[in-house]
């Protein structure tokens, strides 16, 4: 079955080439130029006493490292940087973080024409892990599909880049081959807030970095930009709100899980709104865009954007008791909520506040084929949230396996879709005069205080909500 499914692929791929034999070969990016990245210490040498994902192992010898070409002996995914169970490497200012299985170090990776499509993108490095749906023993599991832009929804394709300093830009370079053409570019990309801090918002400019690491934004025509799907360039003068554009084109959007209809893509809505998906404002212009502002059916609720460190406590039921797969959120805290404490075995699991479920029961039902179905959210127009009996909670306590505090890490994260067209790269500032260049991606997460939404309960915007353990004390 796998060896059908490459052969397909690879003629696609082939009808692609063919079809564009007559051409000049455009310009093309080659690599993340990764000269300025700290990597990260391996799992199994920063904790040698991990106990290992079970569903992470793979027989010896049947998976190849994307990176070093190296087989796997030891039974588990090898990976360049972060052997097991998760990796980062450092950017200045931030970092390139992943989830250690099918996708792997670096965390990133160029794909110039797609298998199937013949597209080309910037996504997450690693395996498509739906590449083999029919595989009967281990070997066909692994090292057959690199990741590719078409590999199918929610197969890990984003990779992720975090901020940990507000008002300080993350810069991703690129190396690049030239040849006077231009190459369009889709980027799949998640974006973390580990500032520490609120944000209200963040710019991403398109441009180069000298030797010496100034930035300099591109200028107009100068041959890199943002574009639509159809790489139309948008314009610094008149630039393009995403309003304007089709999803998936021009986005910065909260997971779904948390607020959303249901579409194409969501069978279930969002947990707190089950109408009106959160995302950040985009204006884009040819070089440079902003935000306009994260989403008011966020903000009212919460304030402005939450830091990894600062978020909102949920009780989770593990549908499939698989780790690496998503939970359903089944109630949250209304207050303050300290995960480590609730893992403990905290009174209140963990919540100084009051338990609430924005859904219509607590009763998740089995079904005959061993799948579950979680009841839907009620809208806040419907109904308020209900609080969560001692009686419920008692009950999920007694079953740690199933249901799970923890910390809701999806506000802290939003999912960017953009696209870049290269070219003209001989008038890059970069140029080498022998067909390479660079070009650099750079994001600067922000906080304006005159915009800025508090979030209810604090007393101002850049606040978040604590704990008054005594008259004198403020714990975070």
């Amino acid at each position: 079955m796998m060896k059908r499914m490459r052969k397909t692929r690879l003629t696609l791929a082939l009808a692609t080439v063919l079809a564009t034999a007559g051409l000049s070969q455009a310009a093309q990016i080659t690599s993340w130029d990764m000269s300025k990245v700290t990597y990260g210490v391996p799992t199994s040498i920063t904790n040698p006493a991990l106990i290992f994902d079970p569903f992470n192992y793979i027989a010896p010898g049947s998976l190849v490292d994307p990176n070093t070409g190296a087989v796997a002996t030891g039974g588990f995914m090898p990976s360049g940087w972060s052997k097991y169970a998760g990796g980062y490497n450092l950017i200045p200012n931030g970092a390139m973080t992943w989830k250690e299985r099918d996708t792997q170090g670096p965390g990133l990776s160029i794909v110039n024409i797609d298998d199937v499509t013949g597209e080309n993108c910037v996504m997450s490095a690693g395996w498509n892990p739906d590449s083999t749906p029919t595989a009967t023993q281990m070997s066909d599991w692994w090292g057959i599909d690199k990741k590719q832009c078409s590999d199918p929804f929610q197969s890990s394709k984003r990779f992720k880049v975090v901020s940990r300093v507000l008002d300080a830009p993350v810069d991703m370079t690129f190396n690049v081959l030239d040849d006077a053409k231009e190459t369009k570019y889709r980027i799949l990309q998640k974006y973390g807030n580990q500032t520490g801090n609120r944000v209200s918002g963040y710019t991403t400019q398109l441009g180069f970095v000298d030797a010496n690491g100034n930035f300099t934004e591109a200028t107009p025509g100068q041959g890199v930009a943002f574009s639509l799907k159809n790489g139309t360039k948008f314009s610094n003068t008149n630039p393009t709100s995403s309003t304007m554009a089709n999803q998936g084109e021009l986005d910065s959007l909260v997971a779904h899980g948390l607020f959303g209809a249901p579409d194409k893509h969501h069978p279930a809505p969002g947990y707190f709104n089950p109408y009106v998906r959160a995302t950040f404002g985009l204006l884009a212009g040819e070089t440079h865009m902003s935000t306009t502002g994260m989403g008011q059916v966020l903000r009212d609720m919460f304030g402005e954007w939450m830091p990894s460190n600062h978020l909102k406590g949920g009780y989770y039921f593990d549908m499939d008791l698989i780790s690496y797969t998503d939970n359903a959120l089944m109630a949250n805290c209304d207050g303050v909520f300290d995960e480590a404490a609730a893992l403990a075995g905290a009174a209140n699991a963990g919540c100084t506040g009051t338990w609430v479920t924005y859904r219509e029961s607590l009763t998740p039902t089995l079904n005959p084929d061993g799948t579950w179905t979680i009841p839907a959210p009620v809208g806040t127009d419907i109904r308020k949230p209900v609080p969560v009996d001692a009686a419920t909670l008692a009950m999920w306590k007694a079953d740690p396996v199933r249901w799970i505090p923890g910390d809701i890490d999806d506000f802290a994260n939003v999912n960017i879709n953009e696209f870049i067209v290269i070219g003209n790269v001989s008038n890059w500032p970069t140029y080498d005069g022998n067909g390479n260049a660079k070009f650099t991606i750079r994001t600067t997460p922000t906080f304006d205080d005159t915009v800025a939404q508090a979030e209810p309960g604090t007393a101002t915007a850049a606040d978040f909500l604590v704990t008054i353990a005594a008259p004198t004390t403020v714990l975070p």
